[in-house]
């Protein structure tokens, strides 16, 4: 396809609507997936051809605002004088600025996330130095507890420790058992229960039923009667 000035301007028009910079970042599909809408929508114009795809509107446009960048710094150095601008390098011109926009608070939050990280490294560094000291200082104490107690006061420590040990896990074996105790007694109650209630539901059962017929007896009567 052959790009014109009308093409161009349908182009810089559609990218301001669409907006493939805010909010977005350079390369990641968000950005690309907003350069496929605009290429769908200029394919979607009757009243001009196009047959483009975002590889060719993104291309397009990057052209476009490289050589309204150059003009521009030329007219700086040049004269500091402004001339008259097109339609389509007015479109450009807004659309430089949303870009350069973007990019900028792109490199802010990389930035603020970089000092970020590197805060959280120092207090990790500062909290891993001190645990290791913290350390370091409770194996010197207990190599100096352990140097200081007799081999005869160690075996006396080790047995207390054993026995210990057993009357803990006695008492964690009598809780267990307290406890399932406890939940099949809780079982058998709510079992009870369920039983009663089902038996009292059979019973009104049976009981509206005597009724129903009673009253199906004595209705059959009166009609008899009559």
């Amino acid at each position: 396809m052959t790009w014109s000035t009308v093409h161009d301007e349908m182009l810089c028009r559609e990218i301001l609507v669409v907006d493939p910079f805010t909010g977005t970042k350079k390369g990641m599909v968000a950005r690309g997936t907003r350069w496929e809408e605009v290429a769908e929508n200029l394919n979607k114009i009757q009243q001009i051809y196009f047959k483009v795809d975002k590889r060719a509107v993104r291309d397009r446009y990057n052209l476009l605002s490289k050589e309204l960048r150059n003009k521009l710094k030329r007219e700086e150095k040049e004269s500091g004088i402004e001339t008259d601008m097109t339609e389509v390098e007015m479109a450009l011109e807004e659309l430089i600025e949303k870009e350069d926009a973007a990019e900028t608070e792109q490199k802010v939050v990389e930035n603020q996330k970089k000092v970020k990280d590197g805060q959280d490294r120092e207090n990790a560094e500062s909290v891993r130095k001190k645990a290791m000291e913290r350390l370091g200082q409770t194996q010197k104490r207990k190599a100096d507890e352990g140097e200081n107690e007799g081999k005869k006061k160690k075996k006396r420590s080790s047995g207390s420790d054993t026995l210990n040990f057993l009357r803990e896990r006695n008492e964690q074996v009598q809780e267990m058992q307290k406890q399932e105790l406890e939940l099949k007694r809780q079982q058998l109650e709510q079992q009870q229960q369920q039983r009663q209630m089902q038996d009292f539901q059979a019973m009104m059962s049976v009981q509206t039923k005597q009724q129903n017929d009673l009253m199906i007896a004595l209705v059959s009567k009166l009609i008899e009667k009559k």
